[in-house]
This record gives C-alpha cells, structure tokens and sequence, in this order.
C-alpha cells in the first residue's frame, strides 16, 4: 500500500510537472519570451503565471517534503525507546505524545503533500510542522528534567530548520514558520526548567541566529527555482522553434519552388516507399505539356512559368488525396495512383488530361488567351518490378503519344512485351490514337 501510495504521488507530480512546462512553454501572453531572459523575480501581479509555477515547484520538490515528512515519522518513533532509556517514567508520555498525537499529525501532514494544495495551505503545514515539533520538544524535554530539556529543545529547532529546507512553500510562509519557532523556542527557554538561564539566552540566540541563515538559504534557493524554471521553459520554447525551422525546411526541400508540388527528389523517395508494398496496385503517369518550347519560345519565360503552375495545379486539383503529383522535369510531371488497376488508372489519366483542355493560359492582362493540352504515357507496375522500371515504361509510353498526334493517353505494354490485360483499356487506347 506505501509503495502504492509513493508511486502514485510520482505518477501524479510528473504529470503536473510535464503539463505545467508545456502551458507555459505555450503560452507567450502569460510568460512572454523576455521575462524569460533578463533578472526578474516571480511577478506578483500575474495570477496566471504564479498558478502555473506553483503547480510546476509543488511537482518538483513534493517528494523532498513528503520524504522529509517519512523520515521524521519514523525517526521520532524510534526516539520512544530513546526516551525510555534516558528515563523510564516517560514511557507513557513519549508513546502518547511521540506515539500517537506527533505521529497523527505528521501522517495527515503527509497525506496532505500528496496532492497540490492551496499555497496558504502548504505554507500552513511548515507552521504546524514548526509547532508540533518544539512543542513536542518542549513538553518530553520538561517532563525528564533539567538534563533533557535543553538538549531536547535545541533538538526540535534543528529539526525545523531542516523542515525549512525541504518544504516548497513561499518565503513569506518561510518566514512566518521561523518567527513561530524562534518564539516558541525562547518561551520555553525563559519558562522551562534550565541550569543557567544566562547560558541558556546565548545558547538560544545562537540557534535562532542559526534558523534565521537557514531561511536566507531558502530565499536563495527560491529565486534559483525560479531561474530554473524560466530556462527550462526557453529550452522547450527554442526546441519547438527550431523543430518548426526544421520541418519547415523539410518541407521546402521536398516542393518545387516554382509549382508547390513535390520536386523529383521528393517523389523518388516517396514512391519507394510505396512500392516496399508489392501486393499494392501501382500506376505511373508520366504528363508533358505539349509544345511547350514554342509556347516559351514565342511569349516568354513568364507564360511558361504561367502555364507550367496552371497546369501542376490542375493536376493536383483532380487526383485523391492519397495519390502523388511531382515536377519531373522542365514541363514533365510523374503522378503516381496508388490502388489503381488498368482500368481505374486509365480513366484518371484522362480525367487529367481533359481538365488541363480546359485551362486559359495568359488571359487577358497578357495579351495571350490559349489552350494548352498534355501527352501521357501510362505504366502498370507488375509484381515486385523496381520503380524505375515502370517509370521507365511509363516515358517511353509518353514519347509514342508525343509521336502519335499529343493530347492523349498511351498504355505501355508489360516488362515482358505484352500488351495490357484488359481488353477494355487496349479498346480505349486504339480508339484514342485513332
């Protein structure tokens, strides 16, 4: 159950901690990007940005406290025997104070680091901790006299100043949980039973003295949470900016500048991974755009840059999501059709062809106002055929449209010479060159 218990408190606190980085990694209006790079304490006036370092510093370091909280338990279960030695009548009393009253409180205590809680009711726990344990101190200490109180006493307010450094609360907390014991501390000193009142007053200045440097300590340690957190957080915020560069990059390495689809490099390696499935139907077009120098040629380089995107665009626009456009070349373009047959393949490549029929090259503002039409060349790929085969194919295909009239689809026959299977495909393919 213990076991149980501390693993879900990890499971819990690592969660809180990851979803507190990544909101204000996210979130540039609540933390902006130069509070993050300049000396600065936690900003008082920012509830949102408060909320999400509270949740991120009780991730943190509420296992040191619950830890601490452990340690103490069981340490003070072990100082009844302690007691018992030194002086047997206050068995009963160590079993009932140390025992049961001292131990309650800190299980509760425990309990309650289990979870993030309110910061007035963390801070609220280093004052109890604080109270109970001079407190305890005290009252063992008077109870075995003159020779235990002192010792007892110091003993308690060393074990708070430990407290100090474990539990993460807010300094203004911290503060409020020395000035608490420092009080009790020297009531009990002027009130309880000491040898030398004179040696006890130094003796107890010196501890005070000592707590108050514990809690300068902690307001160190607090503003270098702090710094932590924030360089943490620019870390995540320059990983995803140079992730976003990155895939950015990507990107523009894998598309054409000028028409947006994939260049040749790009295609090459996504049509390998297609192809690592050989029960997969492929289909290769390869697409010219017909007369293409004589466009350039007569009305500039601007009317083929024209006619070339006009024409990319078309394409992309009548193909699934799941098919693949690339620029091939100068005025050629592979498309790969993934799950086609003969038949299916056959009609894309001449809904392609038909749309780009439709397309108005130049248009007014140019003083050009023509049609443009594509060769297409067809390839099936057969069995476990390596993509450059078909494709190969597939432009020797194209290289018999340009030759046999343009502005039409021709089907290359098999790797081993045939002709396609389908008796309707070769029927709509004779009638085209015809």
């Amino acid at each position: 159950m213990r076991k149980l218990d501390h693993t879900d408190h990890r499971t819990r606190s690592q969660r809180t901690y990851k979803e507190a980085l990544q909101l204000a990694m996210s979130d540039r209006v609540m933390l902006p990007d130069h509070l993050l790079t300049t000396e600065s304490g936690l900003p008082s006036k920012s509830h949102a940005i408060r909320a999400v370092y509270d949740s991120y510093y009780w991730a943190a370091h509420s296992l040191k406290a619950r830890a601490w909280l452990k340690a103490v338990i069981v340490f003070n279960l072990m100082l009844i025997g302690f007691d018992t030695f030194l002086d047997p009548s206050l068995l009963v009393p160590s079993l009932v104070i140390r025992g049961g009253i001292v131990t309650a409180i800190l299980v509760a205590l425990r309990i309650l680091w289990g979870r993030e809680r309110n910061q007035s009711v963390q801070g609220a726990s280093l004052i109890a901790v604080a109270a109970t344990i001079l407190i305890e101190a005290g009252a063992l200490g008077a109870l075995g006299g003159e020779a235990l109180f002192e010792r007892y006493l110091t003993g308690g307010l060393f074990t708070v100043a430990t407290a100090i450094l474990f539990f993460p609360i807010a300094f203004s907390w911290t503060i409020a949980a020395v000035t608490l014991a420092t009080f009790l501390y020297i009531v009990m000193l002027a009130t309880g039973p000491v040898t030398d009142p004179v040696i006890a007053v130094f003796t107890g200045g010196f501890y005070c003295s000592a707590i108050m440097t514990f809690a300068s300590t902690r307001k160190a340690a607090l503003r270098s949470h702090w710094k932590s957190f924030k360089s943490k957080v620019r870390e995540l915020r320059n990983k995803e900016t140079l992730k976003q560069l990155n895939s950015e990059l990507r990107l523009a390495a894998n598309l054409d500048p000028l028409t947006g689809v994939r260049n040749r490099r790009a295609a090459q390696e996504e049509t390998d991974r297609i192809c690592e499935d050989d029960a997969q139907d492929v289909a290769f077009l390869m697409l010219d755009i017909d007369d293409f120098k004589t466009l350039n040629d007569k009305y500039g380089h601007a009317i083929g840059d024209d006619c070339i995107r006009q024409v990319a665009r078309s394409i992309a626009d009548t193909l699934r999501s799941c098919d693949l456009v690339s620029r091939y070349g100068g005025e050629e373009f592979l498309v790969v059709l993934t799950g086609a047959n003969a038949e299916s393949a056959f009609a894309a490549a001449e809904r392609i062809r038909k749309s780009i029929e439709q397309l108005r090259i130049g248009g007014a503002e140019n003083s050009i106002d023509r049609t443009t039409t594509v060769s297409i060349g067809l390839a099936l790929r057969h069995g476990n055929e390596a993509p450059e085969g078909t494709i190969g194919r597939a432009d020797e295909a194209l290289y018999t449209a340009k030759r046999t009239g343009k502005n039409r689809t021709v089907i290359a026959p098999t790797p081993e010479g045939g002709v396609s299977p389908s008796p309707r495909q070769s029927e709509l393919q004779r009638r085209k060159i015809a």
